[in-house]
């Protein structure tokens, strides 16, 4: 695995994972996949000597300090993208930062940059510019009057029918027959063959890039590829369905590290790609900055003859036409109507704005 080592920090895991010099050549090379595709996870190098990242840095700075709960709207406008934020209202990840009210170009001018794509099309096989649909983009960020610490999760469903919903319409826990143990398996019979396949054919490239030394990212190596265990089932398992009678074996105390938790150790200019069905969680300390990208490009699969679907609260503001005039290259508002073409707002202010935003226009301090 990717050097491990012990912990001296009592925030967080018991292990880090950092950067394998035998990793270090550029690519998806046939280590790196290896390691991908066993440990669900592999820290690249190809940013390190970036100079896009020192301009990312300070931009990625400017938007933390001006989401601050007590800035307001003195220097951004954050309804024009969506701030995830604690119950301090501080903020831990900011969409929107592409948005030309965010007033730093330098996000969408690296995600259409040469360096950038060129990475992008290298990992997948040569893709072209002619080929992609436009993704999302978000900057992770640290609260600075408390710890923050994220639930254990994977980045997709593994019950029900593994259909994703938008976050302000999602029902999960809502019905028991979506988490039997029937239900769960065959859904994990489907992560297990897209994870084959993506690890084949890599249509498309995601990336934590740290933009400053990170170790805010924890996982459980593996376990995007194995049925889970009895302890990982009780962290995963809703606590509405526990209420309601769903089997499970309570075995952790909420606080505890699980078996096998390690922390993935950045350095700035370095990356994690990982496979979205890891089990893992994020911890952020007030002392300890992050600033860390999430940034990719995904292959174009072709017109959608579905109607387009009411998008996610949190990528909502991705339909100003604003987002598409502001794009610096005529292939990424190709690349932009191709994802737009499958999505449409919502009617109501939860359809489109984070719970901050939503209170300040009830208020009258912005007019959304």
């Amino acid at each position: 695995m990717s050097n491990l080592a012990p912990s001296t920090d009592t925030y967080c895991a018991p292990a880090f994972a950092d950067f394998n010099p035998e990793h270090a050549a550029p690519g998806p090379t046939p280590e790196r996949l290896a390691h991908l595709e066993e440990h669900g996870f592999v820290i690249i190098n190809d940013f390190v000597d970036s100079p896009w990242i020192a301009q990312l840095l300070e931009a990625g700075r400017r938007l933390t300090e001006a989401c601050a709960p007590e800035v307001g709207y003195d220097r951004l406008d954050t309804s024009r993208g969506y701030v995830h934020r604690t119950g301090d209202d501080e903020p831990w990840a900011i969409r929107g930062i592409i948005h030309p009210a965010f007033g730093e170009p330098v996000f969408m001018d690296f995600h259409g940059s040469d360096e950038f794509f060129e990475f992008c099309s290298s990992w997948c096989g040569g893709m072209q510019r002619e080929d992609v649909v436009l993704g999302h983009t978000l900057l992770w960020c640290n609260a600075r009057k408390a710890d923050n610490v994220l639930g254990w999760h994977r980045d997709l469903p593994w019950w029900g029918t593994g259909e994703r919903k938008p976050s302000q319409r999602d029902d999960r826990a809502t019905n028991t027959d979506e988490y039997t143990e029937e239900v769960e398996r065959k859904r994990w019979e489907e992560i297990r063959a897209d994870n084959k396949k993506q690890t084949e054919e890599r249509n498309g490239v995601s990336m934590f890039l740290a933009l400053v030394d990170d170790e805010c990212h924890e996982l459980i190596p593996g376990s995007h590829n194995r049925w889970r265990t009895p302890l990982e089932h009780d962290v995963l398992l809703p606590k509405k369905m526990k209420d309601a009678g769903i089997p499970h074996t309570p075995s952790w105390n909420g606080e505890d590290p699980l078996p096998g938790q390690t922390a993935i150790r950045l350095r700035a200019g370095q990356a994690l790609i990982r496979n979205s069905g890891t089990i893992h969680t994020g911890h952020t300390v007030p002392e300890r900055e992050r600033n860390t990208l999430a940034i990719g490009w995904s292959k174009w699969s072709g017109p959608s003859e579905e109607e387009p679907k009411v998008e996610d609260a949190r990528m909502a503001w991705m339909l100003d036409p604003a987002v598409r005039e502001a794009l610096p290259h005529e292939w990424m508002k190709v690349a932009y109507d191709r994802y737009a073409a499958t999505r449409k707002l919502g009617d109501t202010l939860e359809d489109r704005y984070a719970p901050w935003d939503i209170s300040q226009i009830k208020s009258g301090k912005v007019v959304g």
